[in-house]
């Protein structure tokens, strides 16, 4: 890992690592959203362009010692690099550059993902359907994604720790409902997100805490239902009364 500046320097193959590992990172790219983002980037990546930055910093994790990675054009492109000192200026701890930059990821793992691109592999590989709820997803739609393509979306469990811990679905990941706020910023984009909890309840205030943080990501929803997990591992859910 080099040192540019007074923040390290990271590889292709570090950043690959840490999107394969599912790490506490915030990776950003600082380029044009529609000029060069939208027309690919690295996968879980948030735009968030060096020229709007000051606008768009609100998006930018709650938690300043959360790590943060920037990237841009590659060697001569210098908007990353302004972005992390900007970062650094506002109290971020944890502030990398990935120097190198969009063209060593091409060269190393492809293209990436497209705006457009992305949003249609989500549709095709979960196949969701929304329920009668705003929000919320089709019930029974949603047990075969789980029993078929569980890794087509990502689940969410927004229940408490020891509520988690007394079972859950194994793809879930546990993010109580009362520290998700401070990591909406860092969620990823390339699949859907289904939040769930034991009624309905705390996974539909989730989904309408992302609308209002980042009412960007399209791709949300809740499981509205009771909830509940037997000891070999199935789970039942009931339809809430109409």
């Amino acid at each position: 890992m080099k040192v540019a500046g007074n923040y390290p320097a990271v590889s292709a193959d570090w950043v690959k690592k840490q999107i394969d590992q599912k790490t506490n990172m915030v990776l950003i790219d600082s380029r044009p959203k529609r000029k060069k983002y939208d027309k690919g980037h690295i996968p879980a990546a948030l735009s968030l362009p060096d020229s709007q930055f000051a606008k768009m910093q609100d998006q930018l994790p709650a938690d300043k010692n959360t790590p943060l990675v920037f990237y841009c054009g590659g060697l001569k492109c210098r908007l990353s690099h302004k972005s992390a000192k900007k970062a650094i200026e506002l109290g971020y701890t944890k502030v990398k550059v990935f120097a190198e930059g969009y063209p060593a990821w091409v060269a190393a793992y492809g293209k990436g993902d497209t705006t457009v691109a992305a949003s249609a592999k989500a549709a095709s590989s979960s196949q969701l359907k929304t329920g009668k709820e705003e929000g919320s997803v089709d019930t029974e739609t949603f047990k075969k994604i789980v029993k078929n393509n569980p890794d087509s979306i990502m689940l969410i469990d927004v229940r408490d720790a020891d509520e988690y811990t007394d079972g859950s679905f194994k793809t879930a990941v546990n993010i109580p409902v009362d520290q998700l706020e401070a990591k909406i910023k860092t969620l990823p984009t390339d699949k859907p997100i289904v939040f769930v909890c034991g009624t309905g309840a705390r996974s539909g205030e989730s989904y309408y805490m992302v609308q209002d943080v980042r009412p960007e990501m399209k791709n949300v929803y809740y499981l509205e239902g009771e909830l509940s997990f037997k000891k070999d591992g199935s789970f039942e859910i009931k339809e809430p009364a109409s």
